[in-house]
């Protein structure tokens, strides 16, 4: 039997050819001449290659379920907000208002007291979420809402005090209104607290993982 024209080395294994017909190098063949690649050589890795071991990316996952702390602060600065919204109310209700701008400030009171208890119910809202951010800000609040009451006694202290004006009725709140003004500061301030214990601090940290590229 003749051997065909085409096959110059009979016998022999040729490499692959690709769609082109071009001939692939076989493994430990340096592909840029054919011939016998040196010891060691390892074909290219195909583009797009991932490597387990980079660790130069992260991704930021999902909060998990909020700690009881958490949910605890959650529903004090929402009970905070309601009571202060009826302190608002009740002391509407009782202070007398004369004149004809009576209306507007009635009306002015329940708009900034209504926006308030939005603050309040939002804060409440992202704190339970987990955001730092919300948590900085119902502590500021907090430590306003305290100041003012404190300064709110020393102002009626040094008032009644004042010789000029004795004999002169001073707009004062009521019992009620003052028992529920003490009640609001100290669920805020409580509910605070309850954000900045050990259970719930890791909660309003920025959970992240090792990513890949």
């Amino acid at each position: 039997m003749s051997t065909p024209p085409n096959d110059p080395h009979p016998g022999q294994d040729l490499p692959p050819r690709d769609n082109a017909g071009a001939q692939q190098p076989s493994v430990g063949q340096n592909p840029t001449d054919g011939q016998p690649a040196p010891y060691g050589y390892q074909n290219a890795q195909p583009s797009g290659y991932s490597y387990p071991g980079n660790m130069s990316q992260v991704s930021v996952t999902e909060k998990g379920p909020a700690p009881k702390e958490v949910e605890r602060a959650f529903w004090l600065i929402i009970a905070a907000g309601v009571l202060n919204f009826l302190a608002s109310i009740l002391s509407v209700m009782t202070t007398p208002v004369s004149g004809a701008g009576a209306g507007v400030a009635t009306a002015l009171v329940l708009v900034f007291a209504t926006v308030l208890t939005g603050v309040y119910i939002l804060l409440a809202i992202f704190i339970r979420k987990g955001h730092n951010w919300a948590r900085i800000t119902a502590t500021v609040l907090a430590a306003l809402s305290v100041l003012s009451y404190l300064f709110g006694l020393l102002s009626a202290s040094m008032l009644e005090g004042n010789e000029m004006l004795q004999g002169q009725e001073l707009m004062t709140p009521g019992p009620l209104e003052t028992v529920l003004t003490i009640i609001v500061t100290l669920l805020g301030v409580a509910g605070v607290v309850m954000t900045f214990l050990k259970p719930a601090r890791p909660y309003f940290q920025k959970q992240i993982v090792p990513g890949q590229f």
